[in-house]
């Protein structure tokens, strides 16, 4: 699935990303990946995990773009705005919390913790 996906890239790149928006025909994608052996959705998931490429698929069409950034916010403003978003929960939403945060896999947990560096609250 690597190699599709570096496929893909180049494609993209040569059409013009991340500069410009470029689109791809859908039903040739979802094909071509499944002749492959490979499930395009997960091609995709691929892409935007690894590579920060977006997706919109439509009926004729895959348009493909760079990640949006998160909207540039400080460090502390961030946890200050989190303390304020916490301080109005009740008891039983931040038990919920908790509980979903003890309950990730340890893939989703690095996961969290990347965010948490991608946005400086690390």
């Amino acid at each position: 699935m690597k190699e599709f996906t570096e496929k893909i890239l180049q494609t993209l790149k040569s059409n013009g990303y991340p500069e410009k928006r470029v689109s791809l025909p859908t039903d040739k994608m979802f094909e071509v990946a499944e002749s492959k052996g490979f499930s395009f959705n997960d091609v995709l998931k691929a892409l935007k995990d690894e590579h920060k490429v977006e997706s919109k698929i439509g009926p004729d069409k895959i348009v493909f773009s760079p990640e949006a950034a998160a909207p540039a916010m400080n460090p502390e403003e961030m946890m200050k705005q989190a303390q304020e978003m916490m301080a109005k929960m009740d008891p039983e939403e931040l038990r919920k919390i908790q509980d979903m945060i003890l309950n990730m896999s340890p893939e989703e947990k690095e996961q969290m913790m990347k965010k948490a560096k991608d946005f400086g609250m690390l």
